[in-house]
Parts: structure tokens; sequence; C-alpha cells
């Protein structure tokens, strides 16, 4: 891993995020891109105009940038190189352009925004980018801490999975830390025939094979009250998903009146393209 970037909007979450990233790039021995987009705030008038001066933003935001950076540096057992790009720009089209000029291994982001309404629907800006981007996002959790990771998750249907999983993604990620590797797969009102079930777990089986991958089949009611029990029965560090597959990351991260939070606010999800 040569290059992670970290889309920051300076709230505790997003410094935690930014933090969790550079400890990862400071094992990697990566570079790291601090990325902040703003928008100027217009007022609601007959004539809109705008409420601050574009130029006074752009200072606010490059000083809080370094205030951010600065702060991690001093946390940092290894020192990094952290780069730093604040500008006036839509936050996904700003995301996309950086990682299309850097093409990085990991884009890094929180998932709970400063205000209520995104706290409530965790990180509208973090789920449009999981989708939209086709670069492997880290969603971090508030409370996540970087520790040298011992086991990761992958969360897997058991459908097209030759054609569909990311595989050596996957692989170097246990590889790297020396991690063990969990596949689970959920079944839930017996989604899935047994016969095509049978074959595509002798493909999975036979794809990571070389890693010695344990394989888990779940019963349950819902896939993310599947996932979410074994999240805690077997301790995961990562849980790896493929967001197009199955609307995941709404799911693991929505409230509902039942339950605190369907996913473990600790644990951060690595979301891989097909």
């Amino acid at each position: 891993m040569k290059r992670i970037v970290v889309s920051v909007d300076f709230s505790a979450t997003s410094a935690n995020a930014a933090e969790f990233a550079a400890n990862l790039a400071a094992f990697y021995g990566a570079d790291i891109w601090f990325y902040h987009a703003f928008e100027i705030p217009v007022a609601l008038s007959e004539f809109a105009y705008p409420v601050v001066d574009v130029e006074e933003m752009q200072k606010a935001a490059d000083h809080e940038m370094e205030i951010l950076k600065n702060t991690i540096l001093e946390k940092l057992k290894r020192q990094i190189n952290i780069n730093t790009k604040a500008e006036m720009n839509d936050l996904q089209l700003g995301l996309q352009q950086i990682c299309n000029e850097l093409n990085p291994d990991l884009l890094v982001m929180g998932i709970s925004g400063k205000n209520a309404l995104t706290r409530l629907i965790v990180g509208r800006n973090t789920i449009k980018a999981v989708y939209k981007l086709t670069y492997p996002v880290l969603v971090v959790p508030p409370k996540a801490e970087f520790i040298p990771i011992r086991k990761i998750g992958f969360a897997c249907d058991y459908r097209q999975v030759e054609k569909t999983t990311p595989v050596s993604i996957i692989k170097k990620f246990v590889s790297d830390f020396n991690a063990e590797l969990h596949i689970m797969n959920v079944d839930y009102h017996n989604s899935i025939t047994d016969a095509a079930k049978a074959n595509e777990s002798y493909i999975i089986n036979e794809l990571f094979r070389d890693v010695n991958a344990e394989f888990h089949s779940i019963e349950a009611n819902e896939i993310t009250e599947g996932i979410n029990w074994f999240v805690d029965k077997s301790k995961l560090d990562w849980l790896v998903v493929i967001p197009k597959k199955h609307r995941l990351v709404e799911k693991l991260f929505k409230r509902s009146q039942t339950k605190e939070l369907v996913y473990h606010t600790h644990v951060p999800i690595l979301c891989i393209h097909e």
C-alpha cells in the first residue's frame, strides 16, 4: 500500500478516522492525503448571495487542516508524509477527482456527521462514496482504534463468487497483517439452493485455499442480524463487504426502534467493489 486518501470535515469522528488512517499509513510506510471540500453558504432570499467570502473559507479550512495534521503527527510513533488539500468543491466530485489523480490504494472515511440528521442515518456522504467510487473505502466508526489486525471477516453471499470476489485485495490485507480470515455466509429464508450453495462453497474454498480461511454458515432471520452476531462472537477486527451486491452498508449502520445499533460501532468496514 503506497497511497491513502482521508476525507475530513474536522468533526471528532473525522479526526478519529484520520488518526486511524495515519496509523495504517505508518504501518505500511505509505503517503497519506487529508482532503476537505467546502461549499459557500448562500443566504435564502430573492437574490441569493454568499454569506461568507471564499478566501476567508479557504484560509479557515487550511488553518484547520494544519492543526489536524500537526496534532496527528505528534501522536504517531513513526513519522509519515501527510499531505493536505482543502478546496471549494462538492465533496463527492472532489473525492472522485483526487482519487482519479492519485489512484490511492484506499479511501478512509468516518461514518457519522456533525448534526443530528447525519447521526441518525449514519454518514450520507460516506454511503454515497462507498457506492459511487470504485476505490476501496474503509469506513471507520467513531470509537475505532487502530490495532494490529488479528481477525478479518468477509461477508459472502455465495453468488457468482469467482466473478465478484476481490480475492487479491482481501488476501493482501490478510497477508500483510498475518491475520485470520473468516468467511461467513448468512442463510436467511433459504435464499439459495443447497446445490448452488455447495458449488459456490467449493469455489470460494479453492480461491482462498492458500490462506487457510475458516468458513462459517450462519442461520439468521436477517443478514445484518447474522453478521452482528458473528462479529461479536468471533471478535473480528475488520469486516469486508462488497457493497453493490447487497446494500449492506446502510443496513449495517441504520438505527431502528428495537436495536441500539445493528452493527457494532468499533469495527471498521472495508468496502471493496466487484
